[in-house]
């Protein structure tokens, strides 16, 4: 049963997916899994998601049916705890607000290129009390947008970031262009764990098979 002391065990920062494709395809699933190493299990939640999913995501954070809409809604969280991030955004997102809410939230939707605008038309226009930001004008991936909130929260500033804008992945049959923002870690993009293998190969990595049935 979802209630506000579960959710709010802790009072770190916590990031929250909402889960807005129909099904948990091995590419999101990796980038879901990516963000619960960058934030912690216990600062993870992952709301929206179908019954059929929730015993592999429960290795990776709090799971929930509910949508977070409906969450906000019914007061178990308040929209002034609450920041989404929303590429169209007018304000970029700031220490100040992360040091005044609890919650950040990210749709969930593998992106297109070009973006469709599907977060603010199937998450921000629901809850229009809720504060919308923006992380710049480069369109990352969910497990991208969730390092630079952690980023942004652990250095108190975004001094010294960086970040490559598309991303090229070589093939036994040509490349594969991934055309999206990605933190530069240790001289390197930020890529979810499993990532490449599953685009080259068609494939998650054995030891991610082998720990997605431990959960079951």
């Amino acid at each position: 049963m979802i209630t506000r002391e579960r959710i709010n065990r802790e009072r770190q920062i916590k990031v929250v997916i909402e889960h807005l494709e129909n099904e948990l395809r091995p590419w999101i699933f990796l980038e879901y899994r990516h963000v619960s190493f960058i934030f912690g299990k216990e600062n993870t939640i992952y709301t929206n998601i179908p019954h059929r999913y929730h015993s592999i995501l429960n290795k990776y954070g709090y799971v929930y049916a509910e949508s977070i809409v409906d969450i906000i809604n019914d007061g178990i969280i308040k929209p002034n705890e609450t920041v989404i991030l929303d590429p169209w955004a007018d304000k970029e997102l700031t220490i100040q607000d992360l040091d005044h809410i609890k919650y950040v939230v990210i749709g969930g939707i593998l992106g297109d290129y070009p973006p469709r605008k599907r977060t603010p038309k199937l998450l921000s226009s629901k809850l229009l009390e809720v504060e919308k930001r923006n992380i710049g004008k480069g369109q990352y991936s969910i497990d991208g947008a969730a390092y630079y909130v952690f980023y942004l929260y652990r250095n108190r500033s975004m001094n010294g970031y960086k970040y490559v804008d598309g991303v090229v992945i070589n093939t036994d049959n040509g490349y594969i262009k991934l055309p999206f923002r990605y933190p530069v870690v240790n001289g390197n993009p930020l890529l979810a764990p499993g990532l490449v293998e599953f685009l080259t190969k068609g494939r998650l990595p054995k030891e991610i098979l082998e720990e997605i049935e431990l959960t079951y």
